[in-house]
């Protein structure tokens, strides 16, 4: 009942008797509940607006953001035998400066004169490549005039050929005219001796023609020893011309054998002296890791190789340090359960 108006039903009517109307009644019960519970819901309100913290536990350690600020050990490039400190733990310590140094232990670098001998032996090689150098320009110069003069004398040759072939055409055209002479000889002689016979001419003019006959034979044997000899002499000369162009092959190939070894001699030299170049190089970097300097500035936390006259081998770690600058962190785990907070 909503109770409304002042005149109460209950009242007037005892609710005794009727079980329905005393449900409708509200009683001090879910009073007490109703507001235990508004009371709830305003606490709970407020509440949202109240600061609170709540706390977590978690694992880590300080460190350094960038990587390369942070504590690293510094090894020994080399192998060799500790001869002087120069810090102490603790002490601070430049970018640069020296920290330990050490000796050679491998025979091969006990030399103190290791990089100026070697030095030398890159000049010597470097200058018997530039002699080698000197040496092919040279016979590439021979080369050149030989293969100039084979041009000349081959020349010559050629014009020596021609004149022996000329020579044996003249000869050649002597020797049918001592031939056609000797032709007109015989029937010349045949005829007089028949006119001799005859009585129509004398002996003298027979003895004459005679003579003048063998005259006549005399010139064609002549003509032809002439035409044999223009013929060995074009034969000579063809094979002079052929000896020619074999003496210039000769030559030649003495000429570029030479050379091509002078090259292959000049290439081993060069590749020599850059392989001792490089040996060179290696030495000089080497003599600078006899000396372990700071990476950069920090502080020597822990002397790991402590013995003066220790011997340490490549890549053992000798000391550690710890950079000076640098922007520090924290690095810790969380939990995945404790995530959310």
């Amino acid at each position: 009942m909503l109770n409304i108006s002042e005149n109460k039903i209950k009242d007037l009517s005892p609710f005794k008797d009727s079980e329905s109307l005393q449900i409708t009644v509200a009683s001090k019960e879910k009073k007490t509940r109703v507001k235990i519970l508004f009371v709830s819901c305003c606490v709970v309100f407020l509440m949202l607006f109240l600061p609170w913290t709540q706390y977590i536990r978690s694992k880590g350690y300080v460190t350094m953001l960038q990587p390369e600020h942070r504590a690293q050990t510094i090894h020994s490039v080399i192998a060799g035998r500790i001869e002087k400190w120069y810090v102490r733990e603790g002490a601070f310590v430049s970018k640069g400066d020296t920290i330990v140094s050490i000796t050679e232990v491998k025979d091969e670098y006990f030399d103190s004169l290791l990089l100026p001998r070697t030095q030398l032996q890159v000049d010597a090689k470097n200058q018997s490549a530039i002699s080698y150098r000197e040496k092919v320009k040279a016979l590439d110069g021979q080369i050149a005039a030989l293969k100039q003069n084979n041009i000349i004398v081959k020349e010559q040759g050629r014009n020596k050929l021609e004149m022996a072939k000329l020579k044996v055409t003249s000869d050649s055209i002597r020797f049918e005219q001592a031939k056609i002479n000797y032709e007109i000889g015989l029937k010349q002689l045949e005829r007089t001796e028949t006119l001799n016979q005859e009585g129509l001419r004398s002996l003298t003019d027979l003895e004459t023609r005679k003579l003048k006959f063998q005259e006549v034979q005399a010139s064609v044997i002549a003509a032809e020893n002439s035409l044999l000899s223009s013929k060995n002499a074009y034969i000579s000369a063809l094979l002079e011309l052929d000896a020619i162009d074999n003496d210039f092959k000769d030559k030649l190939a003495k000429a570029e054998s030479d050379m091509f070894t002078a090259q292959s001699s000049q290439y081993d030299a060069e590749g020599s002296a850059t392989k001792l170049e490089n040996q060179y190089a290696n030495y000089e970097t080497r003599s600078g890791f006899r000396h372990i300097l700071a990476p950069q500035d920090g502080f020597i936390a822990e002397a790991i190789q402590v013995g003066l006259g220790e011997t340490i081998k490549e890549g053992e770690p000798i000391v550690n340090i710890v950079p000076s600058n640098g922007e520090l962190a924290v690095e810790m785990y969380v939990s995945p359960v404790d995530l959310p907070l």
